[in-house]
């Protein structure tokens, strides 16, 4: 790939090694954090790890900065370092998406959901449980307490039932911890490429490094920046008056999310009515800071979209979901192997030194040796492989399956460390993609079972992609000059760490609330996996003609993109932003995403680089501002509901 934009490079000093103080304070805020995601996304559905720059995470950093440099003037010995609060930060964010978005929400639901929706009191009678392994789940007996209370709550003074779970855990756990460890190894081995050849931007892990930047533990220049204050104060004032518009309706609403309405009463035209048209303050942010051609990108491809929909009516083509889906799904293909190919030479040098042959490089700053890097991957994959049929999914198929998996997150990873979406999420799910491609009659009912278990954590939702998350903390690492090695394990345990938590936690939520009284997207999880499930398993649509031209066009548009943007410097459109152009994700930031690239352009265009980048400071506000407030609101409304 072509490299984007020339980054910072990494400090040369010797690296920084990680300190038991502040190995120990992220520790006690990753179970915190867990804690604290597990009770707000159960009982409000509010989400504080959610998106690739978590909101919770980016709070807490900026208060451990304002307070840690009121306690170093206090004991200046107390004063954590800048090394010290990236560490806390890039530990944060590696399992932030874990007692939330990615896992705790959909683990314990849908694990019991199966089991008791295939009783008497759901609509799918023995349609889930003859397909389920014992061990799988809590009970496979739809009338059993374990499954029942979880759905109806324990009585009042009931204790929660774990030991029908221990089970479980003890044979589940064990096959997330590979499977994040494996997203540890592909994530080892592309950072150097990324970070040193390629020069990815990483958008998103430029906020915590400035926000942090000094060396001291002072205050960074961020933080005394009027400018920032005041784009902050803008930013987090709207959410203010939005959050107080919810407790005192006399307050007026303010309108940030409208649509176009009903532009055109009939025709080709009327696929405009109801574009979306959202102000997010944190996207204005973003796009500023991104490459041009990024951010361009990301809203034409998405206006382009909106008329290929026009000229598909007029040939008299309604249906437009799963034409741009299946091209979507070509241009991951396609791109996934470009970036691997353009990484070749690097990947090749990690095989060298794997198997004991002299390399270029001496990989000392990768954050994984190599031959832990590319020996765990492999062993990873093959366990992974061999705990899926033992589960009960046919090898070929899980081959298939965990073949696939790292080439949809490398791409994810691209719109994150180069598109900076805030929040991003595929139009297709892995396990369904393949439901569609290989034929539910073919995989049978086991494997469609057994398929959808295993998705529920990384495989299905691309929306809280963990290698994202480690990618942008190896960056970070880099940039604060920590002994990346360090930084690995550090991001590894503290992911372990937030599973165990959410084992206890979650549980005790659920058990003590019941399934009825969780926010209205928990109470409605087991029921919609069931139902997604059944689908394909009684009315499965196979893959047509017009899906596969789609797929490869898709794929023949990505590769001509690539090309051209290998071959021309001045090529505008980068295939990330066709890869990202559906999805509600897009939908709901294309206008903040171009009113940011519209005011760098200008800005660029008319004044230069130099006001650009003094003018950084308010992008930075902008993204804090909103990260800090809807937290805000988060934590008051535990006290305050």
């Amino acid at each position: 790939m072509f490299p984007t934009q020339s980054f910072r490079e990494p400090v040369t000093a010797r690296p920084t090694g990680i300190t038991v103080r502040s190995l120990v304070l992220g520790f006690l805020l990753v179970i915190a954090f867990s804690v604290a995601g597990c009770y707000s996304v159960f009982l409000r559905y509010e989400i504080i790890g959610t998106g690739y720059l978590p909101r919770g995470a980016i709070s807490l950093l900026l208060l451990l900065v304002l307070g840690n440099a009121g306690v170093g003037r206090l004991v200046a010995k107390w004063k954590l370092s800048r090394a010290e609060l990236l560490l806390i930060f890039v530990m944060l964010l590696a399992m932030a998406a874990i007692p939330g978005q990615e896992f705790a929400q959909h683990i314990y639901l849908n694990t019991a959901g199966l089991t008791y929706l295939s009783g008497a009191r759901g609509q799918y009678l023995d349609l889930f449980t003859p397909h389920i392994k014992p061990w799988l789940v809590p009970s496979l007996d739809p009338d059993a307490k374990v499954i029942t209370d979880l759905f109806q709550g324990i009585p009042a003074g009931s204790g929660v039932p774990y030991a029908g779970w221990l089970t479980t855990f003890a044979v589940w756990t064990p096959y997330w911890f590979v499977l994040y460890w494996s997203i540890m190894c592909w994530s080892a081995m592309l950072s150097r490429q990324w970070e040193r050849h390629e020069r990815l931007t990483y958008p998103l892990a430029q906020v915590p490094v400035e926000v942090v930047d000094d060396e001291k533990g002072a205050l960074s220049s961020l933080l005394r920046s009027r400018l920032m204050w005041g784009c902050f104060a803008f930013s987090a004032g709207l959410y203010v008056i939005k959050g107080l518009h919810t407790y005192y309706p006399i307050i007026p609403d303010l309108k940030l999310q409208g649509d176009t309405g009903v532009l055109f009463g009939g025709g080709p035209a009327s696929e405009w009515n109801g574009i979306p048209l959202h102000f997010y303050p944190e996207m204005v942010g973003i796009a500023y800071l991104l490459t041009s051609e990024v951010s361009f990108s990301l809203w034409f491809f998405y206006i382009l979209r909106q008329f290929l929909e026009m000229t598909r009516y007029s040939m008299g083509l309604f249906q437009h979901a799963d034409f741009f889906q299946f091209q979507t799904v070509g241009g991951y293909l396609v791109l996934a192997g470009a970036t691997l190919w353009a990484a070749r030479l690097h990947l090749k040098d990690i095989v060298r030194g794997a198997v004991g042959l002299p390399t270029k490089t001496d990989g000392a700053d990768n954050p994984l040796p190599y031959g832990v890097a590319f020996w765990g991957a492999v062993l990873s994959f093959g366990a992974l492989v061999a705990w899926a049929s033992a589960a009960g999914v046919s090898v070929p198929w899980a081959l298939m399956l965990y073949a696939l998996f790292p080439l949809v997150a490398i791409v994810v990873s691209r719109v994150i460390c180069e598109g900076g979406m805030f929040i991003y999420t595929s139009p297709f799910r892995l396990n369904e993609l393949l439901f569609d491609v290989i034929g539910c009659k073919r995989l049978g009912p086991q494997n469609l079972t057994v398929m959808t278990m295993l998705s529920w954590v990384q495989i299905r939702s691309t929306a809280t992609q963990n290698m994202p998350a480690v990618l942008q903390g190896f960056r970070i690492g880099s940039l604060a000059n920590l002994n990346r090695r360090q930084v690995t394990w550090a991001m590894f345990a503290s992911i372990c760490l937030a599973i165990l938590t959410c084992h206890v936690t979650s549980l005790s939520v659920i058990y003590n609330s019941g399934v009825g009284k969780l926010g209205w997207w928990p109470s409605r999880a087991a029921q919609g996996t069931a139902a997604g499930l059944a689908s394909f398993m009684q009315t499965p649509q196979p893959m047509t003609s017009g899906d596969w031209t789609s797929m490869v066009s898709g794929g023949l548009v990505t590769f001509f993109l690539v090309k051209m943007r290998q071959q021309f410097v001045w090529w505008p459109f980068h295939p990330v932003g066709y890869v990202a152009w559906i999805g509600w994700p897009l939908e709901r930031y294309w206008l903040s995403i171009f009113l940011g690239w519209l005011l760098k352009a200008g800005i660029l265009r008319w004044a230069g680089y130099q006001l650009w980048r003094k003018l950084r400071p308010g992008a930075f506000g902008l993204i804090l501002g909103i990260c800090f407030v809807l937290t805000f609101w988060i934590v008051a409304h535990f006290f305050w509901p």
